[in-house]
C-alpha cells in the first residue's frame, strides 16, 4: 500500500480563504491521501508552522511514500522547500503537485524547474509585500488611516487626527499605569486584565501620535504625553529587554552530552506529554523527531559509572582538565571584549552566547566539590540519589562520550 500524505495551506486565517483550504483538502483526499495536514500560516514571513514541521518529521522518520500538494508554492515561499525536496529525495519519497505533476530534484532539469518555481514563489511574495507597504505609505501620506493606525485615545474626524473625548482620560490613565509598573507590559496586562496584547501595548507606546506628531509634522495634534515621558518609557523598555537577554541559561542534566549517531549532532531536551526526553532536531537526519526518555539515559549512565565505581573513586579527587574547546571559546570572548572596549557595538549577544557555551563545557560545576564526587563513588548506590547538578559534574568528569544509535533504549557509553 502506498502511504500518501497531503499538505494544504493558506497564508491567513481570514474567512475569505475558507473555500481555498477546504478545496485543497477535498482534492488531496480525492488523490488518495491517507492523512492530510492543513494549516493557515504564512510560508513567507512565518517561522512558526506546526503543520510544516509535522510534515518534515513524518518524512524524516521514513514510511511516507508520497507527499501531495496543490502546487509547489503551498510548501514554502521562503526557500526551504528546496531543503524539503532534498530530504524527500534522500528518503525515497515522491513529491506530487496536483498542478504540474511530480516535483523532483535528482535530474538536472527537475532541479532547475523546482529551483525556478521556488525563486518565483519568493519573488511573488516579496512583490506583494512591497506593494502593500507602498500602498500604506501613500495612504498615510494622503491623510488616510487604516484601522489601528490611529492609537487608542485619538480618532480621525475625516480631516485630521484629534483626541477622542470618550477615551482620552482612559488613555492617560493607561500610560500612568504602565509607567508605575516600570513598563512591565505583561505584568500590567495581568494586573489590570486589559484586553491588550504585549505587542499591541508596545506599539501604542511607540506611536508618535502620542507625542503630537502626525505624518512627521510636530504639533499637528494634542500630545497625550511629553517628550520626557516618552524618553523615560523607552529607557525602561530597553532596560527590561537587556535584563531578559541576560537571563540565566538553564543547563539540563544531559545538555550537549548525548550525540545522535546518524548526524553527529547533540540531542535536544524536550518535554513530550510532560515526560522529559532527548530528541534529534536535525531535519535532514534519519532520526529527526525521534529520541528516548531522559530517565532511561540517566539509568544507563548510572549503571555504567557504578560498574567502574571502584576505579573511578581513586581518581575522584584529582583535578579535572579543561577541554580544548573551552580555551578556544575563552580566547574568542577576550577578543570580542577587546573589540567592545575599542568601541565596536552589537557584540553583547555574541559574548553572552559564548559565555553560555563555556559554562556548558566546564568539566565540574563550581558548586560540585571533588570530595563530594569521591563520596558518591564510595557506594555505587548513592549515584541514584545524586542531584542532577552532582551527576552532571560526574558525567563531565568521567564519561568520554554518550552516543545514541537509535531506538527507544539503545545507548553507547564510553568512560574516560
Amino acid at each position: 500500500m502506498v502511504v500518501r500524505v497531503g499538505y494544504a495551506r493558506t497564508s491567513t486565517a481570514q474567512e475569505e480563504q475558507d473555500t481555498s483550504i477546504e478545496g485543497q483538502i477535498v482534492e488531496l483526499e480525492r488523490a488518495g491521501c491517507v492523512k492530510v495536514i492543513s494549516e493557515r500560516r504564512s510560508a513567507f514571513k512565518g517561522k512558526n508552522r506546526p503543520g510544516w514541521d509535522e510534515l518534515w518529521s513524518l518524512v524524516g522518520r521514513g514510511g511516507v511514500d508520497e507527499v501531495v500538494v496543490a502546487d509547489q508554492s503551498r510548501l514554502s515561499r521562503s526557500g526551504d522547500d528546496m531543503e524539503f525536496l532534498e530530504l524527500c529525495a534522500a528518503r525515497g519519497t515522491k513529491v506530487i503537485a496536483l498542478v504540474g505533476g511530480e516535483i523532483e530534484i535528482e535530474s538536472i532539469g527537475g532541479f532547475m524547474q523546482a529551483g525556478m518555481m521556488s525563486v518565483f514563489s519568493q519573488m511573488q511574495s516579496r512583490l506583494t509585500a512591497a506593494k502593500v507597504r507602498d500602498g500604506l505609505r501613500r495612504r498615510k501620506a494622503e491623510g488616510y488611516y487604516a484601522c489601528g493606525m490611529v492609537p487608542f485615545g485619538y480618532r480621525y474626524d475625516g480631516q485630521r487626527v484629534v483626541p477622542c473625548p470618550e477615551n482620552w482620560e482612559k488613555a492617560r490613565l493607561m500610560w500612568t499605569g504602565l509607567m508605575d509598573a516600570g513598563c512591565n507590559v505583561s505584568g500590567w496586562i495581568a494586573a489590570t486584565k486589559a484586553d491588550w496584547t504585549p505587542r499591541g501595548v508596545k506599539a501604542w507606546i511607540a506611536n508618535p501620535i502620542l507625542r503630537g506628531i502626525v505624518r512627521g509634522e510636530h504639533g499637528a495634534t494634542e500630545a497625550l504625553i511629553s517628550w520626557k515621558e516618552w524618553a523615560e518609557a523607552q529607557n525602561m523598555l530597553k532596560t527590561r529587554s537587556r535584563m531578559r537577554g541576560q537571563a540565566a541559561h538553564r543547563v539540563h542534566l544531559f545538555t550537549g552530552l548525548v550525540q545522535c549517531e546518524a548526524c553527529g549532532k547533540s540531542l535536544h531536551n524536550v518535554k513530550d506529554r510532560a515526560v522529559p526526553r532527548l530528541k534529534c532536531k536535525t531535519r535532514t537526519c534519519s532520526q529527526y523527531g525521534r529520541g528516548l526518555r531522559v530517565e532511561i539515559v540517566k539509568k544507563k549512565v548510572i549503571d555504567a559509572l557504578a560498574g567502574q565505581a571502584a576505579e573511578l573513586a581513586k581518581t575522584a579527587t584529582a583535578p579535572a582538565k579543561e577541554p580544548p574547546e573551552a580555551g578556544q571559546i575563552r580566547a574568542q570572548i577576550e577578543a570580542l571584549e577587546a573589540a567592545r572596549l575599542a568601541g565596536v557595538d552589537g557584540l553583547e549577544d555574541k559574548v553572552d552566547n559564548l559565555r553560555r557555551q563555556l559554562k556548558a563545557l566546564q568539566q565540574v560545576d563550581g558548586s560540585a566539590r571533588y570530595e563530594v564526587l569521591a563520596e558518591l563513588f564510595s557506594d555505587p548506590a548513592t549515584l541514584e540519589l545524586a542531584t542532577d547538578e552532582e551527576l552532571r559534574a560526574v558525567v563531565l568528569r568521567f564519561v568520554e562520550a554518550i552516543t545514541w544509535p537509535g531506538g527507544l533504549e539503545s545507548l553507547a557509553i564510553t568512560l574516560r
